[in-house]
């Protein structure tokens, strides 16, 4: 009677490990279409497998190979993995347009499959049980941050970002780490990317402070500056002409800039005499 050997349980783990428990070359695997498999014996990879339907016999001979550990490992095509990411040391940031250092932190989530069979079995799999998120997640890590790290950095540098405009630049960053990032886990892992998502930034609250402090200055240059006749916005620091009634730099009304032509003093809003002086204002 033909044996059959063939994927059982749920699609949602990346693989499958079945244990062939006794030698017989008229055993068949069958390969589902939702699956590779690799068929493995004393711990090497013999043949990796497409859908279909396979005699053992194709593979090994039963009387050379009656002592080995046959397995086979079913790889899903379509079974997808979500998997966290976060920095876990803030990195470094330069600030091109306040030519400055900050400090931020990013997390977020990717999701991954398997893309390469072989590699990822050669380089993930092993002699594992299972790839869990968890698993898979910590040995990820590293590459993700690495990726991450520079994609910033070059994006940054690139588009001169304001420390107050990254958060506005991470669907087009988090494209780039997709890319990048795709690659090199398939070269490495024969792990496809299918998603990435920066959901997270967080600047240092001292850098940030420091930060938001000079990008004031620097929006509003006039605001250390005096006017001829000493008048100025109390809002902005834009410096104004003697009758102003609104700021032409940010449009609120001048309020307190009722001076005396006389003797310089601030006189309440509709004085029309100086109450330093008596002069007619």
């Amino acid at each position: 009677m033909e044996k059959t050997i063939t994927f059982s349980g749920s699609n949602e783990k990346l693989f499958s490990r079945c244990l062939l428990e006794s030698l017989d070359i008229r055993q068949t695997i069958i390969v589902p279409e939702t699956h590779n498999a690799i068929l493995v014996k004393d711990g090497q990879m013999l043949q990796t497998l497409s859908s279909g339907k396979y005699r053992l016999d194709s593979f090994v001979d039963q009387k050379e190979d009656a002592g080995s550990t046959l397995e086979v490992l079913f790889m899903s095509k379509t079974a997808k993995l979500k998997l966290l990411w976060g920095t876990a040391q803030r990195f470094t940031l330069y600030d091109f347009v306040l030519d400055e250092d900050y400090h931020v932190g990013m997390s977020g989530d990717f999701e991954v499959q398997i893309g390469d069979p072989r590699k990822c079995y050669l380089y993930l799999v092993g002699v594992a049980d299972d790839l869990t998120a968890d698993g898979l997640q910590e040995r990820l890590q590293s590459n993700v941050v690495a990726v991450l790290e520079d994609v910033v950095m070059q994006f940054a540098e690139a588009n001169k970002v304001c420390f107050n405009q990254l958060s506005l630049t991470k669907k087009k960053v988090s494209a780039k780490v997709l890319t990048q990032l795709n690659q090199k886990l398939m070269n490495e892992y024969g792990i496809a990317v299918f998603s990435f998502n920066i959901a997270n930034i967080i600047i240092e609250e001292n850098d940030h402070k420091r930060l938001s402090a000079h990008f004031k200055e620097l929006k509003n240059p006039k605001s250390q500056e005096k006017s001829e006749n000493g008048f100025f916005c109390k809002e902005c620091g834009q410096a104004l002409d003697e009758n102003t009634k609104f700021c032409p730099n940010c449009g609120k009304k001048v309020c307190g800039n009722n001076h005396c032509p006389s003797c310089q003093a601030e006189n309440p809003d509709g004085a029309k005499f100086c109450s330093s002086c008596g002069s007619k204002l």
